[in-house]
């Protein structure tokens, strides 16, 4: 049975009724379907039946409004005529059909410009397809030729938009179209971090632009009902593990997994290593590691005070002994890298702490917290600074981070450094990268969003340097490579400040001699 087929045999035929239209479209695809923003922007995986709800939408949109056009562009003619049959079979469906007036194929001619934008004076014609309505509305769908939509003005839905070879000419057009108060959506896989679709989400995801972000992965999808979904209308018995281990086959590469069906995209070159080569940075060890929201800080610790600063500052620091026992007991090198931020919702700060032998750098424990508690960030950074056996740190003290940066350095002279990431970000991510390139940058193997936050970093070769990005990660959403920046740092802190004295007097500095006992590397 086909999706429509089922589709009429469940449905009553009111378009409008939600409770018939929550039946049969999936969680992810209702919130597309109800979102009446003027901008919308969706990231998705590969079919998951995202053009499939937007036909269905603007069906329904079309019919509510009178004399309001939706101009649909998509990557090529097929997919254009595949996407009108849907609307026309979503009309026969619902008992509208009626309300069309005419629905087919138009050739239009559109004028050819150069490479500057001038009118050449020459025409191309053009096949759209039309559906068109009784109280005036028409869906009207366009290829990939930008121009065919100039003489236009509608709603308009860009399809597989990181796909469209002339995209920014194509949003230029489309975002005129809507100037008189219509709206305007655009969804698609990701191809590469360098599209235009990209560098909208990324401004859509931190809430800039007006636009209303959807974000969906093949994971999503199936979580919410997708296998049992294509079971139901196909005939099939995938189980959600077997559907997921499949397209993970197909992908072949982790990095096409990622791309396709995890909105994780690829970048303009690749990502900073390939996974297989992450993958002999994971070793089977236990390291220890804490997170802490701003909720659970002030919780567990009572909001600053100036009066109970010094108690407030004692509890914090029991509670980090507690928290990080081994990390405290070992007696071997470390470098600490603190990537700072402060905030209670946005993005993370870290502490990453390597232990470093001969051979390898070894990530022994992890503390990240949200909070824009200075207070806390002072006592955790000092703490660690100062209870780690022969630690080297080195922070981030670009913008919110100068400040305490300066107090570490003159605190800890010749132990911590703060470095800029504006000038400094290409040395960092390159050191980076030759250290998990060559496996000399370890973490622990169940520690997947480590090594996650690793991967989501972006390389981009420039002829003279790399330029180093973050791109998504997808196992800990509210991290944009903090965690793995916390991890360059540490690598930083190894090249530059730091103890310079006899191997034999190591456990003299930073606590008494003798305190704890080394352990085994991979214990």
């Amino acid at each position: 049975m086909t999706p429509l087929l089922l589709m009429a045999a469940i449905l009553t035929s009111t378009i409008d009724s939600a409770g018939a239209v929550s039946r049969y479209f999936l969680p992810y695809q209702l919130s597309w379907i109800e979102d009446e923003s003027r901008l919308t922007a969706w990231e998705k995986s590969f079919r998951i039946g995202a053009t499939w709800a937007d036909g269905f939408k603007n069906v329904r949109k079309r019919l509510v409004h009178k004399g309001r056009d939706y101009l649909f562009a998509t990557k090529d003619w097929p997919s254009a005529l595949e996407y009108m049959s849907a609307c026309k079979q979503f009309c026969d469906v619902f008992k509208v059909a009626k309300s069309i007036v005419s629905h087919g194929e138009e050739t239009v001619s559109v004028p050819i410009f150069d490479q500057d934008r001038k009118d050449t004076g020459f025409t191309q014609d053009i096949k759209i397809g039309t559906i068109k309505f009784d109280n005036g509305s028409r869906i009207i769908a366009f290829t990939s030729n930008p121009n065919a939509m100039l003489v236009y003005g509608g709603d308009v839905g860009l399809d597989e938009f990181p796909r469209h070879q002339r995209a920014q000419e194509l949003y230029d057009i489309a975002q005129a179209r809507v100037t008189w108060g219509y709206d305007l959506s655009m969804w698609g896989s990701h191809k590469g971090n360098d599209t235009l679709f990209y560098q909208i989400c990324l401004d859509a995801r931190k809430g800039k632009g007006g636009w209303s972000h959807h974000f969906t992965t093949i994971e999503d999808a199936v979580r919410q009902g997708l296998v049992e979904k294509i079971n139901e209308t196909r005939g099939t018995a995938f189980t959600r593990e077997g559907f997921i281990e499949d397209c993970r086959r197909r992908a072949r590469t982790e990095e096409t997994y990622q791309e396709a069906y995890m909105c994780n995209p690829k970048g303009g070159t690749a990502c900073i290593v390939n996974w297989s080569q992450m993958e002999l940075c994971m070793h089977p060890y236990q390291g220890e590691r804490l997170h802490l929201e701003a909720s659970q800080i002030e919780q567990l610790f009572g909001k600053f005070t100036v009066a109970g600063r010094e108690e407030r500052r004692r509890k914090i620091e029991r509670f980090l002994d507690g928290a990080f026992p081994q990390l405290f007991a070992r007696t071997a090198r470390h470098n600490l890298g603190y990537d700072v931020a402060a905030s209670g919702e946005g993005d993370l700060a870290a502490l990453y702490v390597d232990e470093k032998d001969a051979a390898a750098s070894w990530l022994r424990a992890l503390l990240t917290f949200r909070t824009d508690d200075w207070d806390f960030h002072d006592v955790v950074t000092h703490h660690f600074m100062g209870r780690i056996t022969a630690v080297r740190g080195a922070g981030d003290k670009t913008g919110l981070g100068m400040k305490i940066c300066w107090e570490l350095e003159q605190h800890f002279q010749g132990r911590f450094e703060g470095h800029n990431f504006a000038s400094e970000k290409h040395e960092m991510g390159f050191a980076l990268m030759n250290q998990l390139a060559t496996a000399e940058k370890r973490f622990p193997r169940e520690w997947q969003d480590v090594a996650m936050d690793f991967f989501a970093l972006r390389k981009t070769h420039t002829g003279k340097k790399w330029l180093f990005s973050e791109g998504t990660n997808n196992l800990l959403e509210y991290s944009h490579c903090d965690i793995g920046w916390g991890g360059a740092l540490a690598t930083r802190a190894g090249q530059t400040a730091g103890y310079q004295g006899a191997s034999e007097d190591i456990q003299a500095w930073g606590k008494p001699r003798g305190q704890g006992e080394r352990g085994t590397l991979e214990g």
